[in-house]
């Protein structure tokens, strides 16, 4: 759930979250995190351990963006429907948006 929260945030600050995410993989901040995970399991957990776990996370953050993905949507028809400056455009959107809960429901079935 906070995985999901953390997707829609970067949605909504735009390049602040992308520079931090950038900023995690220089060397200094992976040099870090490498010896924080070290002193917790050990000399062995090396840098292959720590991008996979990059991987993993990153992973996660993606599957949660596309699930929350026909409710943000949703939620952004919402906004451009109050708007008087996208009303044609909210009217296609809210089509493609009405396919798309619709098939995500399907496959939840």
């Amino acid at each position: 759930m906070e995985e999901n929260k953390n997707m829609l945030d970067w949605c909504l600050y735009g390049n602040d979250k992308r520079e931090e995410m950038d900023r995690d993989l220089e060397p200094e901040y992976l040099w870090d995190t490498l010896q924080r995970y070290q002193d917790v399991f050990g000399e062995e957990f090396g840098v292959k351990e720590l991008l996979m776990l990059k991987d993993i996370r990153v992973k996660a953050m993606i599957a949660g963006a596309l699930a929350d993905m026909p409710e943000f949507l949703i939620d952004q028809i919402g906004k451009a429907n109050n708007s008087s400056t996208f009303p044609s455009v909210t009217r296609a959107v809210e089509r493609i948006a009405d396919v798309i809960e619709e098939k995500w429901q399907e496959e939840r079935e």
